[in-house]
């Protein structure tokens, strides 16, 4: 208990002051181009735009009706959302690796450079991660068993994903993928309360699709073929190290050890400790696949969040061993570069 109550002391305090000075860089911060963009098209609400689905913009019209026609405004609803998230690792991580692995688990998203400043921008990746660990717990409850709860869930989380940006569809095909690997994953889409759930998730596509459907797929265009010269550069190489840097080295270590443990199917380990794994490799694996032909002059070093925070319960745990240097150098590097990058 003594354990638990440190562990969870600890991550209040982490995830107070960072709120506390997230908030403060939001309110002094100049508008990003992105977020001016955002913000334009939220003061003309549509169900589509020509970069996004419409959840960025209406975010940014929610916060500048509640708040006015100023910077700070625009990013409270993405302050919020960026705030939860922490959370949101933790019910992962308490669920399925125990109470003190939960709270340490979301004191490194909290610290970990490249979650730690989510929601300081008003951008799509705030509820895109959202989505992606509410999909993420739904998908682990549903492994130990099918109930309304989980199914509905994984539904409203696929729906916010739909509504968030193009690049969710990859989360979704990596989640599926390692589903499918798993048995208890593949008995699940013989359950009408997960397909009623899919079939939400993939409603939520249509307003983004008959905006394409209406303008010469120019969306789709842009974002699979016109962005990405899909011939072969070697920026694919600079993915570990722009990695390292926005995660911190050693928490990435630590991170792909995690990857390699829980991601090998078979064995005594838990399943939902092996969809976690493989939802990771499958996500960060692609993405650094595809580094190689797509796009390299547009910033792109935040794709594989999701695959880390999946993997920060497990390497949590690893962490709870007795390496008293490793994690003391884990905990230091990570404040250290969350710092350096505030």
């Amino acid at each position: 208990m003594q354990g638990e109550q440190r562990a969870r002391a600890t991550f209040v305090a982490l995830w107070g002051v960072v709120c506390a000075l997230k908030f403060a860089i939001a309110v002094r911060l100049p508008l990003f181009v992105d977020e001016a963009f955002y913000w334009q098209e939220g003061r003309h609400l549509a169900f589509a735009y020509s970069d996004l689905p419409g959840l960025t913009a209406w975010l940014a019209r929610l916060g500048t009706a509640i708040g006015g026609e100023n910077a700070f405004a625009l990013r409270l609803p993405f302050l919020l959302i960026g705030a939860l998230l922490p959370w949101l690792v933790m019910r992962i991580a308490r669920r399925w690796f125990g109470a003190i692995v939960g709270w340490q688990a979301a004191s490194l998203a909290v610290l970990m450079p490249l979650s730690g400043l989510m929601g300081v921008l008003a951008v799509p990746d705030v509820p895109l991660t959202l989505a992606t660990l509410l999909c993420l717990h739904a998908a682990a409850r549903l492994l130990r068993a099918v109930g309304p709860g989980a199914a509905f869930q994984l539904g409203v989380g696929l729906a916010i994903g739909a509504l968030s940006h193009y690049r969710f569809a990859g989360a979704v095909g990596a989640g599926a993928l390692a589903m499918l690997l798993l048995p208890q994953g593949r008995r699940l889409l013989s359950d009408p309360r997960v397909l009623v759930a899919l079939l939400a998730g993939a409603l939520a596509w249509v307003p983004l699709l008959l905006w394409n459907l209406e303008n010469a797929e120019a969306g789709l265009r842009f974002q699979l073929v016109d962005r990405h010269p899909w011939q072969l550069h070697a920026d694919g190489f600079l993915f570990p190290l722009i990695q390292a840097l926005f995660v911190t080295p050693v928490l990435l270590a630590t991170l792909l050890l995690a990857m390699w443990r829980t991601a090998r199917v078979g064995g005594e380990m838990r399943v939902q400790w092996r969809f976690l794994g493989l939802f990771a490799a499958l996500a960060a694996g692609g993405i650094f696949a595809l580094g190689f032909v797509t796009d390299s002059e547009r910033i792109s070093f935040h794709w594989p969040l999701p695959a880390w925070l999946a993997l920060l319960p497990a390497a949590a745990m690893l962490l709870s061993r007795p390496r008293q240097g490793w994690r003391r150098l884990v905990w230091a590097t990570s404040g250290l570069g969350l710092a350096r990058v505030l």
